[in-house]
């Protein structure tokens, strides 16, 4: 019999593959990530066993594979360089979601003080949730609803701003080029 990593690995390898290579252009990366998604099943098999529902406990691992590679992606690519690759949709993909990001700043900028902060710390600074609940002196619960209400406030910024440009991949390619009156970060 083989072990229960195996079993639950060929199960389960087909269907993440193919949710992260929707997130993913990249069959590359899209392997990668896929590799990091056992690797973390692996050391994880505990938990992985134990959880109730074991499709989405691996979709949930997936998914925080395919935020981290996206976060490592913009350390390590700085918006101000041009990047060189054969692939010419790759490049524009990775300088639009610099122009998205330069789109944003201003916009968390505008909010109220306690979102200002709680997306800041959270989202940009790289804090967890239970970190930025201690350092703000808040439930964890408390800190939770803060950061899902200030993403709130944020995404309505957005939708009130900006008029999107999608390829036909519906990904965004182009952000704020007509901005709404009164707005001064669009």
């Amino acid at each position: 019999m083989q072990p229960s990593h195996i079993l639950i690995w060929n199960e389960f390898n087909t269907e993440l593959k193919k949710f992260i290579c929707q997130k993913v252009k990249n069959g590359d990366h899209c392997n990668d990530i896929l590799q990091d998604v056992y690797l973390k099943m692996f050391i994880n098999m505990g938990k992985v066993e134990k959880a109730q529902n074991i499709r989405a406990y691996l979709y949930q691992v997936a998914n925080n594979a395919v935020t981290d590679y996206y976060r490592r992606v913009c350390k390590v690519v700085s918006y101000e360089e041009e990047p060189v690759s054969d692939r010419e949709g790759e490049v524009t993909a990775i300088n639009n979601e610099y122009r998205l990001a330069d789109c944003l700043r201003p916009m968390i900028e505008s909010l109220p003080q306690i979102y200002r902060e709680a997306l800041i710390l959270t989202e940009l600074e790289g804090l967890t949730q239970k970190q930025f609940a201690e350092k703000m002196g808040i439930s964890l619960s408390g800190a939770k609803s803060r950061v899902q209400r200030a993403r709130e406030k944020l995404k309505e910024e957005i939708i009130n701003c900006c008029e999107y440009e999608f390829d036909k991949y519906g990904n965004i390619v182009a952000c704020c080029k007509n901005s709404a009156p009164g707005k001064k970060y669009c």
